[in-house]
């Protein structure tokens, strides 16, 4: 039993987008996001996460991207432009140095290592609306 399955916390809607590119680290992040309801959509780069959001998704819910990510913008970059472009996005940016003054407010760092736990709990209280 994972501890998301123990805490039985409601289950979500909609896309993840993912921008990590520790596949370890990836895979824990694909399954909770699965276990809490949402659609995970795994991007090999900020780049690629930035053109599917310009098309105009409005299904995605959730941005949990790594903050140094390779391509031509990085994983701060792109929490930061994906929150201008959709509001009332839930935003989480993960790194292992505190890059918490890089972005903006309506973000939120989660500092490496994290735990299963520490993270669906952050998903589910920013994702409540």
């Amino acid at each position: 039993m994972t501890s998301t399955e123990s805490t039985a916390l409601p289950l979500r809607s909609g896309s993840a987008l993912l921008v990590e590119d520790e596949p370890l680290q990836l895979d824990l992040i694909v399954e909770l996001v699965m276990s809490l309801g949402f659609k995970p959509m795994v991007f090999a780069t900020a780049d690629d996460a930035l053109r599917f959001i310009q098309e105009g998704r409005e299904d995605v819910r959730l941005l949990l991207t790594d903050f140094y990510t390779p391509g031509e913008i990085s994983g701060g970059d792109l929490a930061v432009k994906a929150a201008s472009l959709l509001p009332g996005l839930a935003v989480i940016v993960v790194s292992g140095k505190d890059v918490s003054d890089k972005i903006g407010s309506e973000i939120t760092f989660l500092p490496k290592p994290w735990s299963v736990e520490a993270l669906s709990e952050l998903i589910f209280r920013l994702t409540l609306v």
